[in-house]
């Protein structure tokens, strides 16, 4: 192998492929990159035998070959070199060579042929999502993954498509997110595949934010996203999601309107003296106002009221504020809705005027 390749070109792909590669793994060859130099293009594999990606970008190839590299190793040597830099690279019997300049490097080698492999599968689901549709449900979920529980099924985000419908839910046993976005064409009947944790944050970090489509396949183990030249593999969670139609309530006793901003603001002060392990707060709604207090076991107290314009049911409960603020956050417009039936069930958080289907619902604690 011999190639001459541009250090930005190159260092852009391996930003992409190096984010799966981790720098100790029980297999050292899970450590390495896979190297592929041929027809004037550079394709670059990264796996952690969960997740793969592939990038490519063009380089004058003067020979073609395959060779493995440590990849963050890789990836570091190349950030550090000049912006706009030209590097030559060259492979012997063990060892990768680059250099620029005046500047050379040596990195061992692995054999190529003991570099796992993920695209060898069935695809027997296809479909077309505009990339930014398909980041915005999974950053409007995510938050809400679980972590390393035991209900292994809840450690992701899991994907429904059927009709012209593609929602993402996320859940943790404390709330839940739904985001829902509309396909261009018809899908036909309703299927769930749960995308692992890990791979959720690599895919929207994968993800870029243009309409452009990508290309979605899926089969029974594994999800496929095609786009630009980059090609991203996950397993899959194998498991079935708990049926979340039963935790969003589709009616409710009583709804309040509140701004979006200035309830942000008073979580975010009042809960400064919230626990840092729990994140406790009370909520209590009275008249024409909304109470936010909090306390901590250094006996430390905050309390704000927000005036809300209109009178409101008489309501008090306690949240963990983090959840609060996340799902706010999330939901766009000046307006949100409050909407719950009891004061042990969860509340039903979502926008007054929504472009598309996005709603939360997170459980009271007690305080």
């Amino acid at each position: 192998m011999r190639l001459t390749i541009g250090r930005d070109e190159l260092l852009k792909v391996l930003n992409v492929v190096g984010s799966v590669v981790e720098r100790r793994q029980a297999k050292p060859i899970l450590t390495h990159i896979l190297i592929n130099a041929a027809d004037g293009e550079l394709v670059l594999t990264g796996t952690d035998l969960e997740i793969e990606v592939v990038a490519r970008c063009v380089a004058e190839v003067q020979e073609p070959g395959a060779v493995t590299v440590p990849g963050r190793k890789f990836l570091d040597i190349v950030r550090t070199l000049p912006g706009g830099s030209v590097l030559r690279c060259e492979m012997d019997a063990t060892r990768f060579r680059v250099a620029m300049g005046k500047s050379r490097f040596q990195l061992a080698t692995l054999p190529v042929e003991d570099f796992p492999n993920l695209m060898d599968v069935q695809w027997d689901t296809r479909f077309d999502v505009p990339r930014v549709d398909l980041k915005r449900i999974l950053e409007k979920t995510q938050f809400c993954m679980a972590q390393q529980d035991v209900r292994y099924y809840l450690n992701g985000v899991m994907l429904e498509f059927g009709g012209k419908s593609l929602r993402a839910v996320a859940a943790d046993g404390h709330r839940l997110a739904l985001s829902e976005v509309e396909l261009a064409a018809e899908m036909g009947a309703e299927r769930q595949v749960i995308i692992p944790r890990k791979a959720v944050g690599e895919m929207v970090r994968f993800l870029g934010n243009e309409s452009a489509p990508v290309e979605v396949s899926v089969s029974t183990n594994h999800m496929r996203v095609v786009q630009d030249g980059l090609v991203f593999v996950t397993k899959l969670v194998d498991g079935r999601f708990p049926d979340y139609h039963r935790v969003i309530p589709q009616t409710v006793k009583e709804e309040v309107s509140l701004p979006r901003a200035n309830v942000l603001e008073m979580l975010g002060r009042v809960g400064v003296v919230s626990t840092e392990k729990f994140r406790g707060m009370r909520l209590r709604f009275q008249g024409t106002l909304l109470a936010a207090s909090a306390t901590n076991t250094d006996r430390d107290e905050a309390w704000e009221e927000l005036e809300l314009g209109a009178s409101v049911p008489e309501w008090e409960v306690g949240f963990n504020v983090t959840y609060l603020v996340e799902a706010i956050s999330a939901l766009e417009g000046d307006e949100v809705l409050f909407g719950w039936n009891t004061s042990d069930g969860g509340v039903r958080i979502k926008g007054k005027v929504a472009t598309e289907k996005q709603v939360y619902v997170v459980m009271p604690v007690r305080l």
